[in-house]
């Protein structure tokens, strides 16, 4: 699951001694991953490109990106990364066959209709996914801001 589309590995609980004095966000393993027992994964094979989708906010970032002419670059997509190409990010690791405008106009036509991608977003909306959680704070820098939160 990608961190673009809101799963989360770690969480950050912001501390404070018993003096008021701001201690450093303890780093807890985030319940996002564990809110629910039963996950839904997408897996599309479309002309020769394998995807695999955790949870409908995946799909829909997929889609967003995907259905723009031109395709953003690296650096629109990963905003703050300071040295060199955003490597890390699904779309650098596309094959380059599946970023062709045809292509990438042809899947997202594919997504919108596939009765298995409703199926899919059924499943979520019967339950859907919670981002966030009491006393856990999504990353460091925002936990360090709300000391003792």
């Amino acid at each position: 699951m990608s961190w673009w589309a809101g799963a989360r590995l770690n969480g950050w609980i912001p501390e404070t001694t018993r003096s008021g004095q701001i201690k450093r966000p303890r780093r807890i393993v985030h319940s996002f991953a564990s809110q629910r027992k039963l996950w839904c994964l997408l897996a599309v094979h479309f002309d020769g490109v394998d995807l695999i989708f955790a949870t409908p906010l995946e799909l829909d970032q997929f889609l967003a990106v995907m259905s723009q002419n031109p395709l953003p670059s690296g650096w629109a997509l990963v905003p703050g990364n300071l040295l060199g190409r955003p490597n890390k990010h699904w779309l650098s690791r596309l094959p380059k066959k599946a970023k062709s405008w045809k292509f990438r106009q042809s899947i997202c036509k594919f997504l919108l209709q596939a009765g298995t991608v409703g199926e899919f977003r059924e499943f979520y909306a019967r339950e859907p996914l919670k981002l966030q959680f009491d006393g856990v704070i999504n990353n460091y820098y925002d936990a360090w801001k709300r000391p003792g939160a």
